[in-house]
């Protein structure tokens, strides 16, 4: 249970800040996460942090995109 706690509290943060920067499939994957963590179904949390991750990915190529270094 403190795990799932953990998760919900972190995949909040996440959410949080993706929409405040407009990331709406980071917020929605991490929305998802926070979900699933808080109603304890363990079963869903690592597909649902493997789309967290998909989304960070598609964000800094997008990132990368429009400001390269």
């Amino acid at each position: 249970a403190g795990e799932s706690v953990a998760i919900a509290r972190e995949a909040h943060k996440i959410k949080g800040a993706a929409r405040i920067v407009g990331a709406v499939e980071l917020g929605e994957a991490a929305g998802a996460l926070e979900a699933a963590a808080r109603g304890q179904d363990g079963a869903l949390v690592p597909a649902l942090v493997a789309d967290v991750a998909t989304a960070v990915h598609r964000l800094a190529l997008w990132v990368e995109g429009r400001w390269p270094r």
